[in-house]
This record gives C-alpha cells, structure tokens and sequence, in this order.
C-alpha cells in the first residue's frame, strides 16, 4: 500500500480518464472514500487528502456507488494505490 498525495491520485485520475477530467464531483468523491478507506492515521498523505476534500457525504452513504463514474475512480484508485 502507498500512501498517494492528493495530487499524486488527481494527476493519476486525469491520466487514466482524460475524457471525464470535466466532472469534479466524482473525482472529489472517489478520492474521498479511497482516502477515508485506506489512510493510515493523521499523519499520512491519504488522511490529509481526505481533510482537504470538499466532498461531504450524507450520513447514511457508506461508500460511491459502484455503478456510477466515481466508483470507477475510486476502483482505479484501488488498483494503482492499494
């Protein structure tokens, strides 16, 4: 397991999905929950990642929905990162 910075997981997003670059939102949710599941304590890159996201999910979500274009990010996320 790595521990991505945020930059280091958007510049990995854009290059592996150029065309879907133009949708923030399901960027900043993959990141979000990739960060929210994998950070290894507040002194990591993926828990500041996760601090920094604007992203706020409601109380009862548990994870991106995985048939929508941010639970493909988050899966690539996975692959590259996990």
């Amino acid at each position: 397991m790595t521990d991505p910075t945020r930059d280091e997981m958007l510049a990995f997003l854009q290059k592996t999905y150029p065309d879907c670059w133009h949708d923030a939102f399901d960027r900043e949710e993959a990141i979000y929950w990739f960060a929210a599941n994998w950070h290894g304590g507040q002194s990591t890159n993926l828990y500041a990642a996760l601090c920094a996201s604007e992203f706020r999910p409601s109380p009862l979500s548990s994870g991106p929905d995985m048939a929508t274009m941010a639970g493909h990010l988050y899966d690539a996320l996975e692959c590259e990162f996990a």
